[in-house]
């Protein structure tokens, strides 16, 4: 169930005996809120991954250039995987894309390669660089990319006036959690009293305990294993790019 911003905010100063205080002011609550919410999501994401806030979106390179680039999306916080699209969309006839090395970034020019891409085997790889995406090799013909990735952490505005009836997006996998941001908050709010936050800390270490041992599988009845780094994304790869296991999929 969704909570509001309003309905946040007088939970911490519940917990904090604060509700005949104006000492901290529920504007400066709320800019406190969102940096513990900000906490709790990179908790789950970079200790279980990002698959609790995946999403993806398409992106297209031009062809004909060195290196091929393209802006990430604005609000990426993580990426999970590249998906090459072999047929124009909403088709799903798609080669998953592995990384390459920083210091591979210019093999693809001085080994003069070209890019291609089948149904079953590519030998095209990526590397993010900053906010864009780079591909190698060059390619003859324009590309089509899903991106995966986790979003940066859902926020609460906090423009002025503070609108307290707000709820935050894509917060059902936070909704679960939310007692770790009353608590951090409550930890912020006795910090700038300057008065005893023992107890709150202690309660803190306990739910990041909790957090971790009950966030960490999703899947409970199949859990996951361990990825062919390698592979292509095609059944029948057999290494990256062709069946002899050619790191860049050609044959010098």
């Amino acid at each position: 169930m969704a909570i509001t911003l309003g309905e946040l905010i007088t939970q911490i100063r519940n917990r904090c005996d604060l509700n005949s205080s104006e000492f901290i002011t529920d504007d400066e609550m709320a800019g406190y809120i969102n940096f513990s919410l900000g906490e709790l999501y990179g908790l789950l994401v970079n200790s279980f991954g990002g698959d609790y806030f995946a999403t993806s979106i398409v992106k297209n390179i031009a062809a004909n250039g060195t290196a091929l680039t393209t802006d990430l999306p604005d609000d990426l916080y993580k990426v999970l995987g590249i998906d090459l699209q072999i047929s124009p969309s909403p088709s799903t006839n798609r080669i998953t894309l592995q990384p390459y090395n920083f210091n591979e970034r210019n093999r693809a020019n001085s080994s003069n390669m070209s890019g291609y891409a089948t149904q079953y085997t590519t030998n095209y790889r990526y590397r993010l660089f900053n906010q864009t995406l780079q591909i190698q090799p060059p390619a003859a013909g324009a590309l089509e990319l899903l991106v995966w990735y986790v979003p940066v952490a859902p926020q609460f505005d906090v423009t002025l006036p503070l609108d307290l009836e707000q709820t935050f997006q894509n917060n059902s996998n936070l909704n679960n959690w939310l007692e770790y941001v009353i608590v951090d908050v409550s930890i912020k709010c006795k910090a700038k009293e300057e008065t005893d936050a023992s107890l709150f800390v202690r309660a803190k270490a306990l739910l990041t305990e909790r957090i971790r041992n009950e966030s960490q599988n999703r899947d409970i009845g199949t859990p996951p294993s361990v990825s062919d780094i390698y592979a292509t994304g095609a059944v029948t790869d057999l290494g990256w790019g062709n069946a002899g296991g050619s790191y860049w999929g050609w044959t010098p």
